[in-house]
């Protein structure tokens, strides 16, 4: 046994380099060459994210699939699938998604636009097309048709609206222009 192991194990190990191929090293990895071609035209942040706190003492975390920033403004990037996550001192979370964004890191505000999505830990739950985030007040606005539902039942309003007032932990939702409301007892 102390003979015939170690000859099995060189015998494994001598045949590993008998039959081994050659590799040209020349030749390449492959990537798609366009892939390339457009990372090396245009800057771009990977998984960008910001997090803190906002006047309120509130937290809030911003994160995106990718950012690029505006040549024109170098204060303001834009991202592709924008998520904001805002978690109140009263023990609610509300969470927006949009596909597209520009966060203007000078005011400290994000223009969510395409498909946003605002899901409250309460069970309420509100869409609409287009949203500025103030990532500094924790406020969010909207002066596009703002649909939802909730508890209560469902709505839908002109414009939308996330405020804080005074010494109040949790934040209050303003609806108006024309809202319709159907309430499910």
């Amino acid at each position: 046994m102390k003979v015939l192991l170690p000859l099995f194990a060189l015998a494994l190990f001598s045949t590993m380099f008998l039959f081994a191929q050659s590799v040209a090293p020349t030749s390449t990895i492959p990537f798609a060459k366009i892939e390339l071609e457009d990372h090396a035209r245009e800057q771009r942040l990977g998984a960008p994210f910001l997090t803190g706190q906002t006047v309120n003492g509130h937290n809030i975390q911003v994160t995106a699939a990718s950012a690029t920033p505006d040549p024109d403004h170098p204060r303001r990037s834009f991202v592709e699938k924008l998520n904001a996550k805002l978690d109140q001192q009263d023990g609610v979370s509300l969470e927006l998604d949009a596909r597209t964004g520009t966060i203007n890191s000078g005011l400290l505000t994000a223009d969510l636009a395409g498909e946003v999505r605002l899901n409250a830990s309460n069970g309420y739950q509100f869409q609409t097309e287009a949203l500025t985030l103030n990532i500094d007040q924790g406020t969010a606005m909207s002066d596009t048709t703002t649909t939802g539902s909730g508890p209560f039942g469902s709505f839908e309003a002109g414009a939308m609206e996330l405020t804080f007032e005074g010494e109040q932990l949790g934040g209050r939702f303003l609806f108006t222009k024309g809202v319709k409301l159907i309430y499910t007892p």
